[in-house]
């Protein structure tokens, strides 16, 4: 057990082996450059997909990130999906990927970047994690590609200002702020200062509901060497405006196929009678829910063996 909120900022230990949080081995990725083009101009550029190669023939999976992420973020869940193809994409503007040239960094644009990059796939199953659900759901709602199955975790299922708590909105509000600040600074000086070491991790305490020393190790160095892995200030700034102003729920309706839920029973973002709430507006008649317990909104670090096997499961029904 850790001693409190301090604990949460220090954790005594260093975890990179990801085996010694799920017993599988860790899975190494193909790194792909995909030739995409921006929804505005349809100007090309390159995105960078990461291939979790799977048996021959296996089926596909295709997973959207969430806000201020990359790939790195989803892995945990990756090595145990062991009979899929995993593919998951860096967003525009995060990670490896570049940014769009013209094209507003939002739900919109991201949604049309995912299905450029299923159409190179076989009806894959398509997840998004937070923010990526969103995304996800737009995607899926667009009915450009077959997509086999949804599934959605964490997903945002009310706007981020109608949290039930004035602490939760007092914390967007003032998010909001520091973005709209950072991105108004020369960028070198927006930059230094998202990437403190001191917000980055106080950001990760707060979020984050184990109690495991492990998992708080890991999660604390994710989010150090991959959470300002963004292309500007700007764009960052687009890309939280967007967040916090869509939800899964302005899709519901138009979303008919297979779709699994998993969220945890102390997310602040979406309390268990939210997903419930969700799960009866899609238009689908297949919708399953899971609700995790002594989990918050970082699932993909806390649990991501037992949301990998519900996944496992629920594809292979």
């Amino acid at each position: 057990m850790t001693s409190g909120f301090l604990g949460r900022l220090r954790p005594r230990f260093l975890v990179r082996d990801r085996a010694v949080l799920t017993g599988y081995s860790q899975r190494v990725p193909q790194r792909l450059g995909f030739p995409v083009i921006d929804p505005v101009s349809g100007a090309p550029f390159e995105l960078t997909v990461f291939r979790y190669p799977g048996r021959p023939q296996a089926p596909q999976l295709l997973a959207v990130h969430g806000f201020r992420g990359d790939h790195h973020g989803l892995e945990l869940i990756v090595d145990g999906l062991t009979d899929f193809d995993v593919w998951i994409p860096d967003l525009p503007g995060f990670g490896a990927s570049a940014a769009m040239p013209d094209g507003e960094h939002t739900v919109e644009h991201y949604a049309n970047i995912i299905n450029q990059v299923a159409q190179h796939l076989s009806s894959p199953t398509l997840v998004g994690h937070s923010f990526g659900s969103v995304i996800a759901a737009d995607a899926a709602a667009a009915q450009e590609v077959n997509y086999g199955h949804l599934v959605l975790l964490n997903p945002i299922a009310k706007p981020a200002l109608a949290a039930a708590s004035g602490l939760d909105r007092l914390a967007t509000l003032t998010t909001d702020s520091f973005y709209r600040l950072c991105a108004g600074l020369p960028t070198a000086a927006g930059r230094w200062l998202l990437s403190n070491p001191l917000i980055v991790w106080a950001t990760g305490a707060f979020m984050t509901k184990t109690d495991d020393p492990r998992v708080l190790a890991y999660t604390h160095d994710q989010h150090q060497a991959y959470f300002s892995a963004f292309d500007t200030p700007e764009i960052l700034l687009q890309a939280y405006r967007s967040s916090i102003s869509h939800t899964v729920t302005q899709f519901a309706s138009r979303l008919t196929l297979p779709i699994t839920i998993i969220g945890g029973a102390e997310d602040e973002l979406s309390s268990p009678q939210d997903l419930h709430a969700l799960a009866a507006q899609f238009g689908s008649n297949d919708v399953e829910t899971y609700v995790l317990q002594r989990t918050g909104h970082l699932l993909h670090y806390e649990r991501a063996v037992a949301t990998a096997s519900m996944i496992q499961f629920r594809l292979q029904c």
